[in-house]
């Protein structure tokens, strides 16, 4: 039996249980992951497995694993703890092939407005091998060639979200974030890399500020891209690299809309590296326009992120939502839209189906 619902009461289901998602989904995301592998590429190459279009023999790839960790965690509500993890451990290659013990380490921790991360490995020996033999199976033989290549890696990744609420005004107006970073690069000469990227981007991921950075220690030299007030700059030089800057983003919001924020930092290292940002990236400043008003959908303290109010400095820092809506009702944030729209499509099959009826 087609259980016959009024379309404007479906509707406002529809749009009544999208307020609620929005309202249960928009509060925050933190989330901090960590991850470290030593292991041995092996790629082999004979007839045995068949030939290519153009008649070459194709390549069988395979791993070999010595050593592996993975954490990761999150936080949705206020009640959740904050995300602190760490991977990593000590484990010995092939130690015939030549292969030595590494012992790798991977942190990522987020709080409110920063993120913390670090990547490192130590003991580490490129070993690079190439042999050719026979793949004998049965009775029969087949030419093989065979190459093979141990790595090490440590990855350390701290992510955290945010809607900000404002009012207080019409139209747009701008808002300045100051993110205050400090960590550093290095690796042992000859066989290591080091990376950071780092970036502050909006819902519709236009970017508002970014750092990225990389140290290679078989050349013993870093180069760094900053995008900060609107401009990219790039700087190289020599030896590792330490970093302690301020970086700043502008954005144009509209009043009466949900300011999304979304901060990513990735320490990542290879072979023999550290990526040290542990200590912060820390959003230390962000600038709202005189008399807005502002809500955290959070509950984190203005503190976290360091609102404050240019001119004059007045200003207010709401404690609920309707004291930055302002009659305004908020954009859905970026996870219900999704949802939005499968509601609607299932209105518009409802619609279809009575029509047909």
């Amino acid at each position: 039996m087609f259980l016959r619902v009024p379309l404007r009461t479906l509707v406002l289901l529809g749009l009544s249980t999208l307020a609620c998602t929005a309202q249960a989904q928009s509060q925050f995301r933190v989330f901090a992951e960590a991850y470290a592998n030593y292991y041995n590429s092996v790629q082999t190459t004979s007839p045995v497995f068949g030939l290519d279009p153009g008649g070459h023999p194709n390549t069988v790839y395979g791993t070999i694993n010595y050593g592996s960790d993975y954490a990761n965690a999150a936080a949705y509500d206020q009640l959740t703890p904050l995300p602190h993890v760490t991977a990593g451990g000590t484990w010995a290659g092939d130690a015939s092939q030549g292969m030595t013990t590494v012992t790798s380490q991977a942190y990522g921790m987020t709080n409110w407005g920063s993120n913390h991360a670090s990547a490192s490995t130590s003991g580490y020996t490129p070993v690079n091998q190439s042999y050719d033999g026979q793949f004998i199976v049965g009775g029969n033989s087949w030419p093989m060639h065979v190459e093979s290549s141990n790595s090490s890696f440590a990855v350390g990744r701290s992510t955290w979200e945010e809607l900000y609420q404002i009012g207080g005004g019409t139209g747009t107006g701008q808002f300045t974030g100051t993110v205050h970073i400090d960590g550093t690069l290095a690796g042992t000469l000859g066989s290591g890399t080091a990376t950071l990227d780092w970036s502050l981007k909006t819902f519709s991921n236009q970017l508002v500020a970014s750092v990225s950075a990389s140290y290679d220690a078989s050349a013993d030299l870093w180069s760094m891209n900053v995008f900060s007030n609107g401009l990219w700059t790039n700087t190289t030089g020599n030896g590792p690299l330490t970093i302690n800057t301020d970086v700043i983003g502008g954005y144009s919001f509209t009043y009466g809309a949900a300011l999304y924020l979304k901060s990513e930092l990735v320490t990542s290292i290879s072979g023999n590296g550290s990526a040290d940002f542990s200590n912060t990236v820390q959003f230390t400043g962000m600038s709202l326009p005189q008399d807005a008003t502002v809500f955290v959908m959070s509950g984190a303290s203005a503190a976290d992120y360091g609102i404050f109010f240019a001119g004059n400095g007045n200003g207010t820092i709401c404690q609920d939502l309707a004291c930055a809506v302002g009659g305004t009702a908020p954009i859905p944030e970026p996870g219900t839209y999704a949802m939005l729209l499968s509601g609607l499509g299932v209105i518009a099959w409802v619609v279809r189906r009575r029509r047909r009826r």
